[in-house]
């Protein structure tokens, strides 16, 4: 079934913004996360066979308050992702990325709030180290408090990629349900998560990520080119408390529309906006691969503000 154009577009769109963190909406912050994602097989476009696509992230956060309304943001994510690129003489390609997160989160007043980020990245499959790859994006995002169970947050996200300028806005929604059970966070278009506690250490949910991000690659295969990564993966979860700021969860999805296109280095296009591509020519080089599911096991820590705040001084 062939889906429609706006649809795609919103989807496509998504894929480009989950590495983004998120604005500390909730009583607490996610200051680091481990994570394993590998896909069931995955047939090739035009060819009788499966491959796989297997995935490691790293991402932590340390805040540094500075007094009561303004705090420096400092991060670090990495990702390795292991894909074959056909047809490639390389029977493995393996992509990484290294970002840091740079910033400032300041509170004008009871209600308002903003936080600004700059994010430099390198993303290649580093056989040329340092080199290749460099990328710099940046992040304004301006938060409104309606009360303690509902916020918006309105924002913008820009990056230089490998095939060009992407911008990218940002719409946020965190609420939570009068008796504490249901949680929903969503920072469109890049996540999605609702979550709803079953006990006292045990909730269940639905996540969506958009995952997206471009390489350069150097490789025998593809000597001097960059590839593109999108990702739309839809999960159900469970989720346990190990202790109240370790979490483990298990989840299960699909990854769809999603694609790794390689194309020539000087390929490029003049502007991505919220996933519409401007003057796009170029021309993909390699066999994409299909949709598939997939299991992610993610592990968190989380720091808990109101237990914190309680605690005597």
């Amino acid at each position: 079934m062939k889906v429609p154009i706006p649809i795609r577009l919103v989807l496509i769109c998504c894929s480009w913004l989950g590495f983004i963190p998120s604005a500390s909406a909730q009583e607490y912050l996610d200051l680091a996360s481990v994570s394993y994602t590998t896909s069931f097989n995955s047939n090739v476009l035009d060819e009788d066979r499966d491959t796989s696509i297997q995935e490691w992230n790293l991402s932590f956060d340390l805040p540094l308050v500075l007094n009561e309304k303004t705090a420096l943001l400092f991060g670090l994510g990495t990702n390795k992702i292991g894909v074959e690129l056909i047809p490639s003489p390389e029977p493995d390609t393996d992509l990484y990325s290294i970002s840091l997160r740079l910033g400032v989160n300041h509170v004008f007043s009871e209600r308002w709030s903003a936080t600004f980020l700059l994010i430099p990245k390198v993303a290649s499959d580093f056989t040329s180290g340092f080199r290749k790859g460099n990328q710099i994006g940046a992040v304004a995002l301006l938060t409104s408090k309606k009360d303690v169970r509902l916020k918006y947050s309105y924002g913008l996200y820009a990056n230089k990629e490998e095939f060009g300028l992407l911008l990218v806005p940002i719409l946020g929604v965190y609420y939570k349900s009068p008796n504490d059970r249901f949680e929903a966070d969503v920072f469109a278009p890049a996540r999605i998560d609702l979550n709803y506690r079953l006990g006292e250490r045990t909730s269940t949910g639905l996540r969506f990520d958009g995952l997206g991000t471009s390489f350069s690659i150097q490789n025998p295969g593809y000597p001097d080119h960059y590839v593109t990564r999108v990702s739309n993966d839809l999960y159900a979860y469970g989720q346990y408390e190990l202790t109240p700021n370790i979490l483990l969860r298990a989840k299960l999805g699909y990854a769809f529309f999603r694609n790794f296109k390689v194309y020539e280095n000087d390929d490029k296009i003049g502007l991505s906006l919220a996933g519409i591509f401007f003057g796009d020519n170029r021309e993909i080089l390699n066999q994409d691969i299909r949709d598939s599911f997939q299991f992610k096991l993610e592990m968190v820590y989380r720091f808990n503000l109101k237990q914190e705040s309680k605690q005597p001084q």
